[in-house]
Parts: C-alpha cells; structure tokens; sequence
C-alpha cells in the first residue's frame, strides 16, 4: 500500500530578545529615567524556541475499488494540517503598593521561578499555579526613594518568569470532486478543526503584589488572593466545513 506525503514546510527558530521598553515602560511602566538599562530584560514578546511543520497526507483508501460511486464518494480524501509548538511568553511582574501611587518592581528570593502545582482556589476550585507566591515580595520602604541605591524599586527585573507554551494543532479533512461542466472545473469539500485535539493551553498568569500588602512583606496571603494562578487559556476547538469551486 502506496501512502503519499507533501512536507510543505518545517521551520525551527531558536532566538532571544531583549530590550528595555517593549512592555510600555516609557508610557505607564517602572522607570528610572536616569539609568534606563536599569529596566532592560527579555522582550514582552520573547518565544525562545518556535517549531512549525505544516502537511498534506493523500488518504489512500479504496483508490481501486470496482464501484465507481464507492470510490468516488470515499477515495482521493486528503488530510492537511499545521502543528505549532512554542515556549512561553515572559511574565512581568509589579508590585502596586496603594501609599505610592506607582507600580514598582517586586523583590524576589533564590527560590523564585516555575513552580507548578495545584492550589484550591475559593472561587474556581483546584487551579494551576505557576509559581510560588511567596518566593516573591513587596519592595522594602527604604527601596522606594528615588536615590539611586542598589534595588532602587525592587530588586526584580523584567519579564523574569517565562509562562506556558503551546502544543497547537489546526487540521482539515478535504476531497476534490470532478465536475461535468469543465474538465477543470472542481468542487473542494473541508471540514476544518482549529485546535484539533481541544487540550487546554494555558496562556495568562496572575503575577505581583496587591496594593495593601505591606512593605517588605511576601506577596501571598489573604491580600494576594489569587496570585500565581493560571488565569485565562487559550479558545477551545472551532469547527468549519466549506465548499470551494475552483475553475
């Protein structure tokens, strides 16, 4: 049994960004205007690794079957798709305390980084968590004069914590059939599935200090409710079927 496949395209990228502004520091962000490699990190948008392929897979199903409306009606059927898996985007991270006004960068322990488990949320139940809360905290009080000292806003830099990749899948089931008006008249059927195999792909994480927590204390706590939780993923599955009449 003779089964043909069309590699379109496999591309692998291996990069690192950085930069000192792309997470809207000039407009809203932590800033020392003085010293603005202070603030220079990973890239809002940095994906260390990328890998792509895209396919065509020639079914080879009843290609010589005797009946002709068997063969028409269920041989030829094609299978394409593109698979998509990356690393995640960075996590920034602030801390907001409500007796400055302005976000500030948090502190952070060795202990600091990726951490996954699974915490019982009181609202949602039991929710990833990403990280530990308490490996983080809010900046000292001595940490918020504009002095130029080390740890000047916090110690933390930016986009330090690397978030959820994703394992994607977009697949179509497609079928050319012949019309009589034209000898190279066709009709394409699809039936397309964005997100084929519909797994939950993780995408926002919940990451700072909230406002009233006090200086020099960790970010976790009745204050930090919530905080290193997974918040949001990716859509689910999406279906479409279409017709398309090429000539």
């Amino acid at each position: 049994m003779s089964v043909t496949v069309w590699w379109h395209q496999a591309s692998f990228t291996s990069a690192h960004s950085i930069d000192d502004s792309s997470d809207g520091a000039f407009l809203s962000g932590v800033d020392d205007w003085n010293d603005l490699s202070r603030w220079r990190g990973n890239s809002e948008f940095d994906r260390r690794r990328t890998l792509q392929v895209n396919f065509v897979y020639d079914l080879p199903f009843l290609r010589n079957h005797q009946n002709r409306a068997v063969k028409t009606a269920l041989a030829g059927w094609q299978i394409s798709g593109i698979a998509t898996f990356m690393t995640g985007l960075p996590v920034n991270f602030t801390c907001n305390h409500s007796g400055i006004g302005k976000s500030m960068k948090c502190n952070d322990t060795p202990a600091f980084g990726v951490s996954k488990s699974i915490v019982n949320d009181p609202t949602f139940g039991p929710t990833l968590q990403w990280f530990d809360p308490s490996t983080i905290s809010m900046a000292a009080l001595s940490q918020f004069r504009a002095d130029g000292h080390a740890g000047m806003f916090g110690y933390m830099g930016r986009d330090t914590l690397t978030g959820p990749g994703r394992n994607n899948w977009d697949q179509a089931l497609l079928k050319n059939f012949a019309l009589p008006i034209h000898e190279k008249s066709v009709l394409q059927f699809r039936f397309e599935t964005y997100k084929t195999f519909n797994h939950t792909e993780y995408q926002g994480i919940q990451a700072g200090c909230g406002g009233t927590t006090p200086y020099g204390s960790s970010c976790s706590g009745a204050q930090n409710v919530g905080n290193g939780l997974v918040t949001s993923a990716w859509a689910p599955r999406q279906l479409q079927v279409g017709l398309k009449f090429m000539f």
